[in-house]
Formats: structure tokens, C-alpha cells, sequence
């Protein structure tokens, strides 16, 4: 399975006719023909399973929104390949959840007040 294939068809939603469909690892097993745990595998794999993705600095929701409103006309595989290229180019940083939580709620402490 080929990960630009697999990039494509999971996480920015084209479709085997190059529309926009968002998918769920189900319908995009079924369109490669095998089970949701070879795609999970795969995914993993390729370093492109949801976790991993959380620990990529790449906006993977602006790219998701471009996908989605290419112009009639535009090859949504064609420009797949430059958003490809900058996810694979994007660092990897692991993210502190601890403090991002802990960050979080200060600053909802802020704006709503201490509870409890």
C-alpha cells in the first residue's frame, strides 16, 4: 500500500474518483480491499497513525480544508502531493500533555473563574 495513497485517502479525504469524501479507516479499508487492522498497521507503519499525528507540528485541518474546497477544475491528487511533501517534511516533536492540560486550565481558570 502505497502511504501517498493511504495519506490521501485517510487523513485528507479524496476519494478513488478524487472527490472529497471524508472516510473512516473502514470505508478506507474496504477501498484497498483489506481489513481496518492492516490499514491501522499500516498507518502505524508509516508513521502517519493518529498519534503520531498529534506529535507532528503539521496542520493537518488547514490541509483537510483545502482538500475540501479545491475549485472545480483542480486534481485534489495533485495537490495532495505538495501537502504530502510538507507533512513528511514537518518536524516531529512529542507533546507534553501534562502541560498542555496544565496550561489549559489556567487559562480557563482566567477567563471562567475557579471552581470548586
Amino acid at each position: 500500500m502505497d502511504p501517498f495513497d493511504l495519506f490521501c485517502a485517510y487523513h485528507l479525504g479524496i476519494a478513488a474518483d478524487k472527490t472529497y469524501r471524508p472516510s473512516n479507516i473502514h470505508d478506507v479499508a474496504r477501498r484497498f480491499g483489506v481489513d481496518a487492522g492492516v490499514i491501522r498497521q499500516t498507518l502505524q507503519d508509516y508513521g502517519m497513525d493518529p498519534e503520531a499525528m498529534l506529535d507532528n507540528d503539521f496542520d493537518l485541518t488547514m490541509a483537510q480544508m483545502d482538500i475540501q474546497v479545491a475549485p472545480p477544475g483542480i486534481d485534489r491528487i495533485e495537490l495532495a502531493r505538495g501537502i504530502y511533501d510538507a507533512f513528511r517534511k514537518s518536524p516531529r516533536k512529542k507533546r507534553d500533555w501534562q502541560k498542555i492540560l496544565s496550561d489549559d486550565a489556567r487559562e480557563n481558570a482566567k477567563i471562567f473563574g475557579r471552581r470548586g
